[in-house]
């Protein structure tokens, strides 16, 4: 395999290993140890800045690779990235530092890399170094060309004559974002059709993974797996290789199985030694391991599931982690539904029949949705009523207690699912919606 993109450095602002923030290589260097991890033949080419030259050098005979070429400099910007939300519960915290003062200059082409090395599978992500005028020169590749699509990739539809096998995106990407978010899949397929490209592989993060061959016009869809997690940087890279690797030839489904796998595996540390020694065992057991029910909750239904959203939500409180909830929900395309906020807030002036017609619109709204999130923001009476009300009903009810308010046995085994954290509540959401789907 040959690995084309940048070098990045991820400087993680949530997460600590001996008092000090975690730092480590980033961009391609996520796809560069699932190759050393699944012990592939593979050498990457590369923009960077000067001043990450000598840990490129180390790492890449560290990780076993068979070469590393410079493609060019990435001049007057660090290529640092500073993250927040790690975990990706919800809309990670991106910040390129100084990226658009960044300036690319072209050292070497690709060609000589290819009489070199001869590679079967090209892993592109592409960047603002320069997409087009590499995938012009791989005009007469005979290989296999995969390109995730996931930053930087504002000409994303403006493909030259390159053959290209697989396009890959991701629904937590900026460009899924920017281009995708409100498209149904039927769409998508149609502005990639006519392309040159034989397969489209969407990520949906932790609702599985879909794939459509445009040679059969048939999709084929995968679970994810969930975990408790570290993080969720360079996750989807993961995947990418694990999908080009290819354990099961002929059964895309089982194949999409073990790159989910590979990816949780890698969500889970950030010690390599620690990761190899997962994917060791899942390539020992593969097989066993790939037959293990996973959620399956695909991006386009997400957005017919109402989750009523009991809470105090009053102009009078801190709503802030109740709103944190909401934002992260629907970066994962869920629909929250807010009772106060749709329906009012009573006030001491209403009378009877104004509080009431809000009474009334409040239960039919609890009717109306698939299942309940009640967040504990403080011991408001009419939270737990919504609770007894949905338990009666035998519905799902997750509870969230963000400040760890909770001193009641009863409330919390009487909800499905009880939560202190906002990664546990996205867990818990993909699993009821994951039985919901099905």
């Amino acid at each position: 395999m040959l690995i084309i993109g940048e070098v990045f450095v991820d400087n993680h602002l949530d997460l600590k290993e001996n008092n000090s923030y975690i730092v480590r290589l980033g961009g391609i260097f996520h796809a560069i140890r699932a190759c050393a991890a699944l012990n592939l033949d593979y050498v990457f080419a590369y923009y960077a800045p000067d001043y990450l030259e000598k840990d490129i050098k180390k790492y890449s005979k560290i990780l076993n690779s068979f070469g590393s070429y410079r493609l060019g400099l990435v001049d007057k910007a660090p290529n640092v990235f500073i993250i927040g939300g790690s975990d990706e519960s919800g809309k990670q915290v991106y910040n390129n530092v100084l990226c658009d003062q960044a300036e690319y200059i072209h050292k070497n082409n690709i060609s000589g890399i290819l009489d070199e090395f001869s590679p079967t599978d090209i892993l592109i992500f592409p960047g603002r170094y320069g997409t087009k005028q590499i995938l012009n020169d791989l005009v007469e590749f005979e290989g296999c060309i995969h390109i995730d699509f996931n930053y930087d990739s504002e000409d994303i539809l403006n493909f030259t004559n390159t053959n290209i096998t697989t396009a890959i995106l991701s629904t937590s990407s900026t460009t899924f974002s920017n281009y995708f978010r409100d498209y149904n899949y039927d769409k998508i397929v149609d502005l990639f059709d006519n392309r040159n490209i034989k397969k489209l592989l969407i990520k949906e993060n932790k609702g599985g993974s879909c794939l459509y061959d445009y040679e059969s016009k048939k999709w084929h869809q995968a679970p994810a797996y969930l975990d408790c997690i570290m993080h969720s940087v360079g996750v989807g890279d993961v995947y990418d290789v694990a999908y080009i690797y290819n354990k099961f030839p002929g059964n895309i489904e089982k194949t999409m199985k073990f790159c989910a796998w590979s990816s949780v595996f890698y969500a889970k540390t950030m010690c390599f030694e620690d990761f190899k020694e997962q994917l060791d065992l899942l390539l020992q057991y593969a097989d066993e391991q790939t037959e293990l029910m996973g959620i399956r909750v695909p991006w386009i239904l997400r957005k017919k599931i109402n989750i009523y959203m009991a809470a105090p939500d009053f102009s009078y409180v801190d709503t802030s982690k109740l709103d944190e909830l909401v934002e992260a929900l629907i970066y994962h395309n869920y629909n929250p539904r807010l009772p106060i906020r749709e329906n009012g807030q009573i006030t001491k002036n209403m009378n009877c029949h104004e509080e009431r017609a809000i009474f009334s619109k409040d239960i039919e709204l609890l009717e109306e949705c698939n299942f309940m999130i009640a967040t504990l923001l403080y011991n408001d009476q009419g939270t737990l009523v919504e609770i007894g009300t949905y338990q009666a009903k035998r519905k799902n009810v997750i509870l969230y207690d963000p400040y760890k308010l909770l001193d009641n046995m009863f409330l919390k085994y009487s909800c499905n699912k009880y939560c202190q954290s906002l990664n546990e509540v996205i867990d818990a959401v993909f699993e009821i919606t994951g039985k919901v789907v099905e």
